[in-house]
């Protein structure tokens, strides 16, 4: 049977303004037959950050309802894979890419057996803008509203995960100090982590004097070539394929994805496949050379070079996390 819980992540911020941990069955009823972990909650990082730790398996399938107005969420998956729902539509969360959103409301599903590794931050969205100098004009404008708006928007901005990012993560969930060094390293290393990512943020791409979002029809034509992307990992069609699909030049298909997703079709397409591949081996049922078929590669080499240039490690490594 499927637990059902709901938490709001602003209530939970003022709850640690008191106190420096708060365990998940204090917010959310009994949860040992859910997370199957030795602790399960969440930490006060400061007045305006707050972080959870995911390093447990899911015991019992739960879905999670959860509110986070005002509130930026930045969330590396290291391990694990869950279905998010966000009004009426519904997206996988994998550990290929780093989700960063404000959505006011989202539904989480995941099944048991599913063994999660990872962080998520929340900060106060004015405080993550003025503390950590996120430079809102280098942001794809479909995305700026998470970043300058309380109202919150469905869509999350995605970047790709890096060796620094996986490393931070990593150090922040291996932590074994008592305190108080452990608060102390908490602190630091989650200031560590939210840099990295904001400075992704500010590295994103100049945005071109094109402006997409100003015709309907240019829109939508880039939304049905991400989401050829999306489809068709296997055999991803080339740039001039996807021009003549979606009835784009060669410069407003470019132009296009720059905008609404702050890097090239190559580059969307690629995050796209390596996303697949990880959720794969994650799951560890195919072998590495198996995956590379299924994400367009023509063996276990042209793979694995690009999967390391993409997450900064081998894919082995990935496949050997998801035997433990």
């Amino acid at each position: 049977m499927r637990k059902f819980l709901s938490l709001d992540l602003q209530e939970m911020r003022s709850e640690l303004l008191t106190k420096d941990f708060v365990h998940s069955s204090e917010a959310l009823g009994p949860t040992e037959a859910v997370f199957r972990t030795k602790v399960h909650g969440y930490r006060r990082v400061e007045d305006s950050v707050f972080l959870h730790i995911l390093n447990f398996e899911v015991g019992q399938p739960y879905r999670l309802q959860m509110a986070r107005r005002g509130l930026v969420c930045i969330q590396i998956t290291i391990k694990g894979t869950y279905n998010r729902w966000i009004g009426d539509t519904t997206d996988l969360v994998s550990s290929a890419l780093i989700q960063i959103t404000n959505t006011p409301r989202s539904v989480v599903d995941a099944e048991a057996g599913t063994k999660f590794r990872g962080i998520m931050i929340a900060c106060e969205r004015q405080y993550l803008l003025d503390t950590y100098g996120v430079n809102v004009d280098s942001i794809p404008p479909a995305y700026r509203p998470i970043f300058t708006s309380d109202v919150g928007m469905l869509e999350a901005l995605r970047l790709p995960t890096t060796s620094s990012t996986i490393s931070i993560a990593d150090q922040l969930i291996a932590c074994k100090f008592p305190e108080p060094l452990r608060s102390l390293y908490v602190k630091a290393k989650s200031t560590e982590l939210i840099c990295d990512v904001v400075s992704q943020i500010n590295m994103l791409p100049t945005q071109g004097a094109v402006r997409i979002g100003a015709s309907p029809h240019k829109s939508q034509a880039i939304e049905t070539a991400a989401s050829i992307y999306r489809r068709e990992i296997y055999r991803p069609p080339t740039i001039e394929q996807l021009t003549t699909r979606v009835g784009l030049n060669r410069n407003d298909l470019t132009n296009g994805f720059r905008e609404m997703f702050g890097v090239t079709p190559h580059h969307y397409g690629l995050a796209a496949r390596m996303e697949q591949a990880q959720i794969l081996l994650c799951d560890g049922r195919l072998s590495i050379s198996e995956i590379a078929r299924r994400v367009g590669y023509e063996g276990y080499s042209s793979f694995a070079k690009a999967y390391r240039a993409h997450f900064g490690r081998g894919p082995h490594l990935a496949k050997n996390q998801s035997k433990e």
